[in-house]
């Protein structure tokens, strides 16, 4: 390895270096407020790593790792990400009497976990990325031990990772078995035996990979996992974990080329309309929030598959910029609301205030806070002039242009049914407000102490950004645009051995 390996990496290598301090500061001084600030500060410092890292992409580090464009946006939003988790959770967890220092280094290392994830072109280092971000992710659901639920979140979990691992690391195996070969961009083997063993590993791993983007029929404990989980562990779920997942699986399925395989590609597309469909069925009825965003990220996900069903390389530019943006602004959306829930909920509770309902009437009293959540939940229902229409009307084209017309209608359906509920939600919080039971703060506008105004301010800084996308959307698109073009070229660079 060379400099120029050192600077495309360095943002891997300061998250590595901040855990190993991070376990020092925690021998020395136990303290709670220094270890979310040093946290921070690593994700900042990681951050801002990017900037020089964006001069050596298209660049294999190791055969392991493979820095390209499309790795960094992804890794710049996984740390954006990160930064609100940990802001969120300082404010969560400082309501508690007691330390909770590890939880910063379980939250780090799920970070690295990710961002390994996200830049693998090999089998190993998607699996120890993997490993990584799913056994930090299993000690930060079960960490508030004593609180309804939580156990027994973590431990289903653990079960749904480690199902998934297995099933990914013999899929895996199947595949080394057939090519000889551990690359993402590995050579089709050309006997008939060993090409069904390929094609049987190829279908083991997409199953690991749709146990991790919690994809029907594989998505049956993720509900209890949203809801048991503390909220700012919520917040990494459904922002970091799926970005890396949704990162690695285009990656895999489109540098190996398995999109030209028509099989897998039906295999795909059926578990995408069934997620859309079973998805926002199953949110109908949801009156938890978390447990109702849980399922409706079921139905997001497969929306988010309809990018990897094209039929030819000419639509890889545009359905990856369809599929970055779409899971750019459904993060947006979710942690408006997610900000919202953690400022809520404290770390001693016995549980998250996560009852929608308990929202009815919020628009006549906190109206700032109100606003927000409304337009957060009209961009994930997909209304014109906000940044969830825009990223629907691009999955809309890829499935039009490549003639996917039984996803374009279950994208229909499912974001009508969408539509239903989230409605509900906007009704019940321009509704007729109930009596107040609880001292409001004058200062935040809240009946509960830990939301703060920096809450109330991220808050809007982030819907404002879901405006800005739905009024503007060339802002953003313009840059995907570059970058995608760069990326099939990455594509292609990295289909070569090394």
């Amino acid at each position: 390895m060379n400099i120029e390996h050192f600077i495309a990496i360095a943002p891997q290598l300061i998250l590595s270096l901040a855990i190993v301090m991070q376990l020092l500061l925690i021998a020395f001084k136990r303290s709670q407020h220094s270890i979310a600030f040093f946290t921070v500060s690593a994700i900042l410092l990681a951050l801002f790593a990017h900037y020089p890292a964006i001069a050596h992409v298209n660049l294999a580090v190791t055969p392991l790792l493979f820095v390209d464009v499309f790795s960094l946006t992804l890794n710049v939003l996984i740390l954006s990400c990160s930064l609100v988790a940990v802001w969120v959770s300082y404010g969560y967890l400082r309501s508690a009497a007691e330390f909770h220092d590890e939880y910063y280094v379980l939250l780090l290392l799920a970070v690295l976990g990710a961002n390994i994830l996200v830049l693998s072109n090999h089998f190993a280092a998607i699996f120890l990325g993997f490993e990584l971000l799913s056994l930090s992710l299993v000690g930060m659901i079960g960490y508030l031990h004593l609180r309804e639920h939580t156990l027994e979140a973590g431990f289903k979990y653990l079960i749904l990772s480690a199902t998934a691992s297995s099933i990914m690391l013999l899929g895996m195996a199947f595949v080394y078995g057939a090519t000889a070969d551990m690359t993402l961009a590995y050579q089709t083997p050309q006997q008939q035996d060993l090409q069904l063993l390929g094609q049987a590993g190829l279908v083991l791993i997409m199953v690991g990979f749709c146990f991790k983007l919690s994809l029907v029929p594989f998505h049956t404990w993720t509900p209890d996992v949203y809801h048991g989980a503390p909220m700012p562990v919520t917040l990494m779920l459904a922002t970091v974990s799926k970005a890396a997942m949704f990162a690695i699986l285009i990656k895999f399925w489109l540098v190996s080329a398995i999109f030209e395989n028509q099989t897998l590609q039906f295999l795909l597309l059926g578990i995408a309309i069934a997620s859309m469909l079973v998805g926002n069925l199953l949110a109908l009825t949801q009156k938890n929030i978390k447990r109702l965003l849980a399922y409706s990220s079921i139905a997001h996900m497969g929306y988010l598959i309809i990018v990897l069903a094209i039929q030819s390389q000419q639509s890889v530019a545009w359905a990856l910029k369809s599929g970055v943006f779409y899971i750019l602004v459904y993060i947006i959306a979710t942690l408006v609301i997610m900000i919202y829930l953690s400022g809520r909920s404290k770390a001693h509770g016995e549980h998250d205030n996560d009852e929608w309902q308990d929202w009815q009437g919020m628009i006549w009293q906190r109206p700032l806070q109100a606003s927000c959540l409304i337009l957060a939940l009209l961009s994930l229902a997909g209304i014109p002039l906000t940044a969830g229409f825009i990223g629907k009307f691009y999955l809309f084209t890829v499935a039009i242009e490549n003639q996917l017309w039984g996803a374009i209608a279950a994208l229909i359906v499912g974001s009508g049914i969408g539509l239903y509920y989230y409605l509900s939600i906007i009704f019940c919080i321009v509704a007729k407000p109930e009596k107040a039971t609880e001292p409001v703060n004058k200062a935040t506008g809240t009946n509960l102490g830990n939301f703060t105004i920096s809450h109330a301010t991220v808050m809007t800084m982030l819907t404002a950004i879901i405006l800005l996308l739905g009024l503007f959307p060339d802002i953003l698109a313009s840059q995907l645009i570059f970058q995608s073009e760069q990326i099939t070229v990455i594509f292609s660079e990295a289909s070569q051995k090394f």
